[in-house]
C-alpha cells in the first residue's frame, strides 16, 4: 500500500496583536469597527471593548456578536485616554493597535503593520500608516519630504519633517509594542481630557522610539461620525495636555534632542494661540506664548521673533493677526 501523499503545511503567522477599542456612546457604529476588526488576515489575538460608561445601546450589540475573541470591560465614564489605558492593562499581545469605536480598518492592516514591526533588519517598535478620511476619503500619506520605511529623530532631524508627522498621524493608523507603549506611561487620562491626549504619548513616542512609516492607506477615519469634529471650535479653543504642562514631556526626551522637541512643542503652542486670535482671545493666546518663551523656551525678543516668522510661514495670514494680539 503506497503512503498517503503528504499534504502541503500552510504556515500561519501567530497572533501577537491585542486591539483595543474604548466605547463611549457610540452603538450605532461599533458593529462596523468589530467587524473591520475580525475581517483582518491577520487575525488579533483578542479584541477588548472598553464600555466607558456609554448610556446607548453599545454595550449590547458587543455582547449580540458572541465572538470569543471579544473581551468587554466596563467602567464609569473617565475619558478616552482612561478607557484605553484599561484596554492596555489587560492586553495580552506582543504588539497593540488602538482602534476608535466609529473608525475601521482594511482588512490588511494589521498584517502589513505587524510585518514590518516583526522585521529585525527594521527594529522598529511603533509604526503609522496611511489612512483615508471619511466621507470624502481623502488620503492622508506620512513622510511625503523623503521620510523613507523608518524614522529616528536625530540631533539635526529637520524641524518641519517632525511637525509634518505629528500633524497627520492618528490612533486609528498605529500599531505599537505593548511594552513600549507602557513604558511610556500610555495615554493622558486625567480629567476625561478629550483633546490631544493621544498626542500627549505620540510625542513621547516620536521622540525616544524607531518609528515605522507605511504609507499605504490602511484604516479610514471617519469625520463625519467624530464628536469631537462636529463640536469643532469648541473643541480646539481647549489647551491640550502637552501645551498644559509640557514638563513630562520635555523630561523625557534625550538631551540631545530636546532642542527639537523645544521647538516642536512652540509650533503646536503657535498653532494653538492662532486659534485663539482668530477668535479675539488675544489675551490668552498671550499667555500660552508667555508660558513657552519664559518658562521652557528662555528666548530673548529678537530670538522669539525668529521663532514666531519661520515656524508660522506655512500659516501667515493667521499669524499676523496673532502678532497683532500678542503684547
Amino acid at each position: 500500500m503506497k503512503a498517503p501523499a503528504s499534504q502541503p503545511i500552510e504556515h500561519k503567522m501567530l497572533s501577537t496583536v491585542s486591539v483595543v477599542i474604548p466605547l463611549y456612546n457610540k452603538g450605532r457604529h461599533i458593529e462596523r469597527a468589530l467587524n473591520s476588526a475580525l475581517a483582518q488576515t491577520h487575525k488579533p489575538l483578542e479584541i477588548i471593548i472598553v464600555d466607558d460608561g456609554s448610556t446607548d445601546d453599545g454595550p449590547e450589540r458587543v455582547r449580540r456578536c458572541r465572538n470569543p475573541e471579544l473581551v468587554l470591560l466596563t467602567q464609569d465614564n473617565k475619558g478616552p485616554g482612561s478607557a484605553r489605558n484599561a484596554g492596555l492593562s489587560k492586553a495580552r499581545g506582543k504588539y497593540i493597535a488602538f482602534l476608535d469605536a466609529d473608525d475601521e480598518w482594511l482588512p490588511a492592516f494589521l498584517e502589513t503593520g505587524i510585518s514590518l514591526l516583526e522585521d529585525k533588519s527594521a527594529n522598529v517598535t511603533v509604526l503609522w500608516t496611511g489612512y483615508l478620511i471619511s466621507p470624502d476619503m481623502t488620503m492622508v500619506t506620512l513622510g511625503n519630504q523623503g521620510l523613507g520605511r523608518i524614522y529616528e529623530i536625530r540631533p539635526h532631524t529637520d524641524i518641519s519633517l517632525v511637525n509634518n508627522i505629528m500633524s497627520s498621524i492618528w490612533t486609528c493608523s498605529a500599531i505599537m509594542r505593548t511594552d513600549i507603549v507602557k513604558k511610556w506611561g500610555g495615554f493622558f487620562d486625567q480629567y476625561k481630557c478629550l483633546l490631544g491626549e493621544d498626542k500627549y504619548l505620540f510625542i513621547k513616542l516620536l521622540f525616544n522610539e524607531r518609528l515605522g512609516i507605511i504609507n499605504e492607506p490602511l484604516a479610514i477615519y471617519h469625520t463625519e461620525d467624530s464628536d469631537l469634529c462636529s463640536n469643532r471650535d469648541n473643541t480646539r479653543l481647549k489647551l491640550e495636555p502637552f501645551l498644559e504642562d509640557p514638563d513630562d514631556i520635555i523630561n523625557s526626551c534625550p538631551l540631545d534632542t530636546r532642542h527639537i522637541l523645544r521647538h516642536h512643542l512652540f509650533f503646536w503652542a503657535l498653532t494653538k494661540a492662532e486659534m485663539y486670535a482668530k477668535f479675539g482671545r488675544g489675551k490668552q493666546a498671550t499667555i500660552l506664548l508667555n508660558r513657552f518663551t519664559c518658562s521652557h523656551f528662555p528666548y530673548t525678543k529678537e530670538e522669539f521673533r525668529v521663532r514666531v516668522l519661520s515656524t508660522a510661514a506655512p500659516i501667515l495670514p493667521l499669524a499676523r493677526r496673532l502678532w497683532a494680539s500678542v503684547k
